[in-house]
């Protein structure tokens, strides 16, 4: 089995998780537009989640909560970016506030997250605490996103896009029960995060230099303001870094036999999903 097996294998998993939440939703105003925010998704980071449960150890069943948790709050974080960036498409269509206006979107996610939180808090005391202050780094992410200097790039990354990584990877700490390992975990999905990121803004850079896109946003912006045209041989460079950085980590990792080879190529298999989507052959 390989990663994308796996993730074909829990994704269906995950998916009847977040229908049974939202059944549990009883005010059809707000049903609606949570459906809506919480619909398709490739849920890679809940997948992670699961894997690391079983590649720990643990139940995969003990992990349904904390993928479910970290599914509403990534998808209330994209909601909320598309407002911030004025987007009025993702995954395809129109974004939940473009359907559903701004205002809306804003007090739903307000309802989501908290939701999200407390579920976590099922984990435990230091679960929640992990989760909350990761979730504050993802608010300063978003702030140094849109507002930060092209010098703060790989914070600005680390802090937008590994923090809900580092959420995926921390929370089986707590589903398998090996809290022990919880820093090489968290820094794991620094790792993770940081790679994902910088293979998206690469292509945002060759879709800008193709005509594809009129400009750039965001921390891709400010790695083309950084390096110019030499952005990929940086991104080569930092990716292979982190990389090298994520197996050191995981070889300290006492992963099940069966689930080693699949965790050390997650990494490459998540960053040729993104090329190929892209119609990008390589790095």
């Amino acid at each position: 089995m390989d990663f994308i097996e796996y993730w074909i294998k829990t994704k269906q998993l995950i998916d009847d998780v977040i229908q049974k939440y939202l059944s549990q939703i009883k005010d059809l105003d707000m049903l609606e537009v949570s459906k809506y925010i919480l619909k398709d998704g490739k849920r890679y980071r809940a997948v992670l989640n699961m894997f690391f449960t079983e590649a720990l150890g643990g139940e995969l069943s003990n992990s349904l909560d904390a993928a479910l948790a970290i599914e509403i709050l990534h998808s209330s974080s994209l909601a909320l970016d598309d407002i911030v960036d004025y987007d009025t498409t993702r995954r395809g269509k129109l974004s939940a506030w473009a359907l559903y206006t701004n205002r809306r979107v804003v007090f739903i996610t307000n309802y989501l997250i908290p939701s999200a939180l407390n579920i976590i808090s099922r984990y435990g005391e230091n679960a929640l605490k992990v989760s909350l202050e990761l979730w504050k780094d993802t608010a300063v992410g978003a702030i140094k996103d849109m507002f930060g200097p092209a010098t703060s790039y790989l914070s600005t990354i680390e802090l937008k896009t590994s923090s809900l990584f580092k959420l995926s990877t921390a929370l089986a700490a707590f589903t398998a029960d090996r809290e022990k390992d919880l820093d090489l975990l968290l820094d794991m999905g620094k790792y993770l995060g940081i790679m994902y990121q910088l293979i998206d803004d690469y292509i945002d850079c060759i879709n800008f230099e193709s005509g594809k896109t009129k400009e750039l946003v965001g921390s891709a912006k400010q790695l083309y303001e950084l390096y110019g045209k030499k952005y990929g041989e940086f991104v080569k460079s930092e990716y292979n870094n982190a990389s090298a950085q994520y197996i050191s980590l995981l070889s300290k990792l006492d992963v099940r036999e069966k689930f080693n080879e699949i965790a050390i190529s997650i990494p490459d298999t998540l960053s040729m999903g993104l090329l190929t989507e892209a119609g990008i052959k390589k790095l």
